[in-house]
């Protein structure tokens, strides 16, 4: 595909979305003044027209990268991790990105590194193939570093950056104290760090309907603002809501910005705006702000699968799960939890069967059963995982080793049970014409069920 057929694309994507909620925040009212109207209208060409071409802009830079011999500073912008016998990670080079593949020496010191961090580096700059350039757009990355060498040294970068390193140092100390599979599971379901998680989980997660655990999304920052929430509350109304930003700002560094925190810090912005002016906005038209501002600043956003799978998601959750709310029959707690699941599931399966051709019908098990124990690991893993760092760092004794292996331990209990979930729901999960007809099944039993709530009427 060429860049100009992408750029097309990407901004017939971006035009569809703003002219899509354009018309349901019209709509929403039908004695709207025109001159509203005609603002709302006026508005949403605008922003098209500049999304627009800020995406031209960046397809352009992808395209045109800056090639040859380089030695200098480099800023490592994500988290190196090991692959294939060698170090990947992507390095900043006169405001480009490039993919790097480090061995031998160069390799072991780019794994001691942590994103922020500024190092010297010597190199070849190389164009990166048509293939890749697609898959890898959204990350804004224009070609590969071939490394010679990397200095020993390195500079801590910027003091937000420094803040979030010592965070994600204290965090992994504490998944240290948990056995390798649940410390990396437990990284995985705080912040998203899965780098060190085998190639088994990673399947099992994903073959379960278990994936979006592990993606930080709307969960997370709804758990953070609540731990938070107390320390918020004392602050004065007129400085709440930068204060509300800034902690937003800094879990999206310490989770390295993935598209999926992207989303759900934006969502939480505009409802922490909304608070401020004392107005209640609906989470559906906050779901459509968000996604019209983060692809206007960022349009290279529209080719991230995991940015369209946590904003289907949501929507699902908004759109369907309501209406499955009021037809499924049983307990309070077993509707609600039925149909949440459902309504992300979903939501998400269009995507998820085109771009992965899996969309299993246990996940609704699985998410019944594993979500609320990794809701709970996401509540408190923080606050804990940071003590337990604390401690750790404090004291090395045998005494304060116990104490921080007895701290953890409810944490890895549960981090456990979320990890068999996923273990059974893989074997159990069934495939091709089985699953679909477990997907039938489900669908009869909806419709059954809408049929019963009509008549009891």
């Amino acid at each position: 595909m060429s860049a100009d057929i992408a750029d097309h694309l990407g901004v017939s994507v971006f035009i569809g979305v703003a002219l899509v909620v354009g018309v349901s925040m019209m709509s929403k009212r039908k004695g709207q003044r025109h001159r509203k109207n005609l603002f709302l209208i006026t508005t949403m060409v605008c922003i098209a027209f500049s999304g627009a071409l800020l995406g031209a802009h960046s397809w352009r830079q992808l395209a045109q990268p800056h090639l040859g011999s380089f030695w200098g500073t480099a800023k490592v912008v994500e988290d190196p991790q090991w692959r294939n016998g060698g170090v990947q990670t992507v390095l900043q080079l006169e405001g480009q990105r490039f993919i790097v593949y480090a061995y031998g020496l160069p390799g072991r010191r780019l794994s001691n590194r942590r994103a922020g961090e500024v190092v010297r580096v010597s190199g070849d700059r190389l164009r990166l193939e048509a293939s890749k350039l697609i898959r890898l757009s959204y990350r804004h990355i224009v070609g590969t570093f071939a490394v010679r060498d990397v200095s020993e040294s390195y500079g801590n970068g910027s003091v937000l950056y420094l803040s979030a390193n010592n965070i994600r140092k204290s965090l992994q100390e504490s998944a240290d104290v948990l056995s390798r599979d649940e410390g990396a599971l437990f990284m995985g379901l705080i912040i998203g760090d899965d780098r060190q998680q085998p190639a088994t989980m990673i399947t099992a997660f994903r073959n379960s309907g278990l994936s979006h655990l592990t993606a930080v999304s709307g969960q997370n920052v709804a758990f953070l603002l609540t731990v938070m929430g107390p320390l918020l509350m004392r602050a004065r109304s007129s400085w709440r809501f930068g204060l509300t930003l800034f902690v937003l700002l800094w879990f999206t560094v310490v989770t390295r910005g993935e598209p999926s925190v992207l989303r759900a810090a934006m969502m939480a912005g505009f409802v922490a705006l909304g608070t401020a002016l004392g107005r209640d906005t609906p989470a559906r038209r906050m779901l459509g702000l968000a996604i019209i501002v983060l692809i206007g600043f960022d349009p290279l956003l529209a080719w991230s699968v995991g940015f369209w799978m946590s904003s289907s998601a949501t929507l699902g959750l908004l759109m369907v799960t309501p209406q499955l709310a009021k037809i499924i029959p049983g307990p309070s707690w077993f509707s609600i939890a039925l149909s949440t699941t459902m309504g992300a599931q979903l939501g998400v399966m269009p995507i998820t069967a085109i771009v992965f051709h899996s969309a299993p019908v246990i996940a609704l098990a699985t998410n019944l059963l594993a979500v609320p124990v990794a809701g709970l690991v996401m509540l408190v893993g923080i606050p804990l995982g940071m003590l337990a760092g604390i401690l750790t760092q404090i004291s090395s004794g045998a005494l304060m080793t116990i104490c921080v292996t007895a701290l953890m331990w409810p944490v890895g209990v549960a981090v456990r049970w979320v990890w068999w979930v996923a273990v059974l729901g893989e074997r159990w999960s069934m495939h091709s014409s089985v699953n679909a007809c477990g997907w039938c099944i489900v669908a009869l039993l909806v419709i059954s069920a809408r049929i019963s709530a009509w008549r009891s009427i």
